[in-house]
């Protein structure tokens, strides 16, 4: 284990890991939000991660709870977890429900940016001329797919819906995993611990993402499509690659690479792997437009993760 952690690139590659599994995730989630309702989604699949999590912990004999912090590093995971795994993971299955998997991970390519306006004003951080050019690349590729024609594809005013509640819920996790990068810093190399404050970090998401579905009038109608079996299988599935699995590779990613950004941009390769997915999945329209930004994309992506 210890040979893999001291691998030079092993951040890059729980970020690229954590890219992976999620496009799988968002795949699944699309297909399954045909039936079930954003809400319910977002709470059940903080509701299994959040079971798995607590499951691999009692296997491998990790402590359920983690006391080396200070009150403010505990206050600023539960705010995280809020606004990440609560608020925005509802606004981002919503939006996913309303405009597809293709548009919502365009939307989100834009994350390294927001990350990186917030890690400038809340961290000091600052990126090489080399990596800079690669986070500028990355954003150009993803500029050209946002304008992409398709209004022939999608009604407008649902397309306009849908990416505010996407770039609404890319600031809100934008500013959570930024406000606990000093956690993660303090901790260091301590994969268990960084398990944990992502366990941790998803125990409050759980808890809004429940108030916020059994706040809703039809509640018990929202809970029938769970009958089918197939339906089920789906979100159990998908929580597991993406709340999970996803979530536990991005943190130790996060955790791993000095400069958040970075991080970020790594996490945006899953536009790529989404865009090809929702294509040969469920027949979302790719075209060379798309191709030739992922390309750009992927030329960025080399000059961020290779020192020359």
């Amino acid at each position: 284990m210890n040979q893999i952690i001291s691998y030079p690139y092993f951040g890059e590659l729980s970020a690229i890991s954590a890219a992976i599994c999620w496009s799988i995730a968002v795949i699944i989630f699309k297909s399954a939000s045909k039936e079930l309702s954003p809400f319910l989604i977002t709470a059940l699949k903080n509701s299994i991660a959040l079971f798995f999590f607590i499951i691999s912990f009692l296997i491998f004999d990790i402590p359920l709870w983690y006391s080396e912090l200070i009150f403010s590093d505990y206050i600023k995971i539960i705010i995280s977890g809020i606004l990440g795994m609560g608020f925005a993971d509802i606004l981002f299955i919503y939006a996913l429900s309303q405009i597809g998997a293709n548009r919502v991970a365009i939307i989100n390519a834009f994350e390294p940016a927001v990350v990186y306006c917030f890690s400038i004003v809340m961290l000091g951080t600052l990126l090489t001329l080399q990596q800079l050019l690669g986070f500028l690349i990355v954003i150009i590729s993803m500029v050209i797919i946002a304008y992409e024609k398709d209004s022939f594809d999608i009604d407008p005013l649902i397309k306009k819906r849908g990416m505010i509640l996407q770039i609404c819920a890319v600031v809100l996790s934008s500013f959570g995993i930024v406000l606990i990068k000093p956690v993660l810093t303090k901790i260091g190399g301590d994969i268990i611990t960084q398990l944990w404050i992502t366990a941790f970090r998803l125990f409050p998401g759980f808890i809004v993402a429940w108030l916020i579905f059994l706040l809703q009038k039809n509640k018990y109608t929202l809970i029938k499509p769970l009958k089918k079996s197939q339906i089920l299988w789906k979100i159990i599935i998908s929580s597991g690659m993406g709340t999970f699995v996803a979530l536990s590779f991005w943190i130790i990613g996060y955790a791993y690479i000095e400069k958040p950004p970075i991080a970020s941009i790594l996490g945006q390769t899953s536009v790529i792997f989404i865009t090809l997915l929702a294509w040969l999945l469920l027949n979302e329209r790719i075209s060379k437009t798309r191709v030739i930004s992922m390309g750009v994309a992927i030329l960025g992506v080399i000059l961020i993760t290779l020192r020359f």
